[in-house]
């Protein structure tokens, strides 16, 4: 059995118990009201689907016997059944050998005797249908009894010959009498003796029902429900704890072998990880809710849309699946009503009627890839210029020399929209920008790849977790900062003679691209330019970080490059959550605070697109 099907069995070991002790509870009120029809609805519905979710996984003793239950609790719904103490005995008895059948999954050790129960649970069953068959032949028997006076009555006014029509009753008469004879002594003998001792079944399991051969023991599940504010308490312990390790590790370095700290490396970070395993759980936990919104968006655009969910096994942390989950639904509804066809203009271009939408995820380096990707038109690229002169951001020449992604990236600036109709789905110019938002909350990115006519893909890159992040660590001044890898494009080590000016601006060439560079510390300490004016004469190497977000790249001139680092980033407070271009903060195992780099909001300031003269000295 693969690891996934090991998941999915534990999870219906534990949903099964649940249902179990939500029986026995059930039963415990039914036996005091055995009229209350909520408490037997109740407990037919969970027959029914724990009858089914086995079925679903391959365990068929516990389908059957489940079944079983379902059926007698059918009849008692029906009133066809009347609950006596003895009945409840049986029942009290069959929840119990459905619990040991539940427990038998995981304990292979544990031998079942269920066949004696379940066969009296449907020998039950079957005296109930047996008894309202006799009811109804009986009816019917008392119908015809009145019936006969008038039927003898017309016969002796007919032409026809009295004998034979005489006989023929006669003879139905006594077939009837003789099969509701039959019928009824069946129906006593099986009333005098529900369970015969000549059937070989009970006679194997006949003691199971004639008494009880040990106590019953209280038993647990394996599997524990756990608040999710707990787990983010227990997260943020086990991030004090990396810090303080890292603290006490450095500041004994001098004077202790690091081996001497390694048990200590090894078991933290083993609980680190472990808590944060604890935290993922599978997208498609949240593509399944899909569905209704694929068919609510395809309805209300008077389209045909089929939802394709792949790589719904692919874990990611829970957090991250919240955040992004109103971003998932503002994509899935655009390319529904911006990326595929109407049934017109699909069967013009020799498309099949139904569009195709795939929701897919995979696991790629340390993060998540979820795509989502339709077969229609594509983003017309035109139109997103034509709204973008309308609107001003920037002028024709600029934006012909504009690549197709720097381009499309407009369509996540607020207030943006291709539509020029404003119905349920789009046209406001709300969404796209919503979208970039929470993903850049979560420390993702988003790409965009369109081809005309054959579709668009929007692919969101996530981390796997929010609780660790890989960094870059580097100096501007006397203080340490941390940039995202996930932000980071490059790590250049320059000459001076390979920085120049444009329009007064810093440019640097890297892969056949000109990409404006700038002192970090011109953006924390606007009014110190003494390092830039030393770095300029001076024919020093420059570290440069080349970062990148939404299609746009920046480079970052730093003091000096430290080392790739894992952190545990907190987030800003009150009174200083309102600072510019950082994030969050970190503790390092000096003891220091460093701040980590937000490259969105740094490269969304420089490449302002309501300035014109901005997106003039970048192109």
């Amino acid at each position: 059995m693969s690891n996934k099907e090991q998941e999915y069995k534990k999870l219906f070991i534990s949903e099964a118990d649940s249902s179990v002790e939500e029986l026995e509870t059930l039963l415990t009120q039914l036996e005091k009201s055995p009229k209350d029809q909520k408490t037997i609805d109740s407990i037919f519905r969970i027959t029914h689907t724990l009858k089914g979710n086995a079925a679903g996984m391959g365990f068929e003793l516990i389908s059957k016997f489940s079944h079983a239950l379902e059926d007698l609790f059918s009849e008692i719904k029906q009133a066809n059944i009347n609950i006596e103490s003895e009945i409840f005995s049986t029942l009290f008895k069959a929840v119990d050998t459905l619990k040991e059948l539940v427990q038998s999954l995981s304990d292979d050790s544990l031998n079942v005797r269920y066949r004696g129960i379940q066969r009296k649970l449907e020998v039950i069953v079957e005296n109930s249908k047996k008894q309202e068959s006799y009811a109804e032949t009986a009816s019917v028997k008392e119908v015809e009894d009145k019936e006969k006076p008038a039927k003898k009555t017309k016969a002796k006014k007919s032409t026809a010959k009295p004998k034979a029509t005489k006989s023929k009753a006669v003879e139905k008469q006594q077939n009837e009498e003789a099969k509701l004879e039959e019928l009824r002594s069946a129906f006593e003998a099986n009333q005098k003796q529900e369970v015969s001792k000549k059937d070989p079944v009970f006679e194997q399991e006949i003691e199971v029902i004639q008494e009880e051969k040990e106590t019953k023991k209280i038993s647990f599940s394996d599997m524990v429900q756990v608040p999710v504010e707990k787990l983010d308490n227990l997260l943020n312990l086990v991030g004090e704890l990396i810090i303080e390790r890292d603290r006490l590790i450095t500041a004994h370095e001098a004077n202790v072998s690091r081996n001497e700290f390694n048990s200590l490396k090894r078991v933290s970070s083993d609980l680190q990880y472990s808590v944060m395993d604890v935290r993922l759980v599978q997208v498609g936990f949240l593509f399944n809710k899909f569905h209704r919104v694929v068919r609510d968006a395809a309805s209300t655009e008077k389209k045909q849309v089929d939802l394709i969910i792949e790589g719904s096994e692919t874990e990611i942390d829970r957090n991250i699946l919240q955040i992004i989950s109103d971003s998932l639904i503002h994509l899935i509804r655009n390319a529904i009503g911006h990326g595929i066809e109407s049934e017109t203009d699909r069967k013009a271009h020799k498309k099949e009627i139904v569009g195709k939408l795939t929701l897919s995820a995979r696991n790629e380096s340390e993060g998540v890839i979820i795509d989502i990707k339709d077969d229609g038109k594509g983003v017309d690229v035109d139109k997103i210029k034509q709204k973008v002169l309308n609107k001003g951001w920037v002028d024709a020449t600029t934006l012909e020399k504009m690549s197709k992604e720097e381009i499309i990236s407009f369509i996540f600036e607020p207030g943006f929209s291709t539509n020029d109709a404003v119905n349920s789905i789009s046209g406001r110019g709300v969404g796209m920008d919503v979208v970039k938002k929470a993903i850049d909350s979560v420390g993702g990115n988003i790409k965009v790849e369109t081809e005309a006519g054959k579709g668009t893909t929007f692919s969101l890159i996530l981390p796997s977790s929010m609780a660790v992040k890989s960094t870059l660590l580097f100096e501007v001044g006397h203080s340490q900062y941390a940039v995202p890898l996930t932000y980071t494009d490059a790590v250049l080590s320059l000459q001076r003679k390979e920085i120049y000016k444009i329009q007064n601006r810093l440019m640097i060439n890297h892969q056949d691209q000109t990409i404006e560079t700038v002192f970090l510390s011109d953006l924390f300490f606007p009014n110190e330019s003494g390092a830039k004016v030393d770095a300029l004469k001076s024919d020093a190497k420059w570290n440069v970080v080349l970062v990148q977000y939404n299609g746009k790249k920046l480079g970052l001139v730093v003091d000096k490059l430290l080392q790739q680092k894992e952190i545990v980033e907190k987030p800003l407070k009150k009174p200083v959550d309102f600072v510019r271009y950082v994030s969050g903060v970190t503790i390092l195992g000096n003891g220091k605070v460093c701040l980590v780099i937000n490259i969105p909001q740094i490269i969304q300031k420089l490449f302002n697109h309501s300035v014109n003269v901005n997106a003039t000295a970048v192109a």
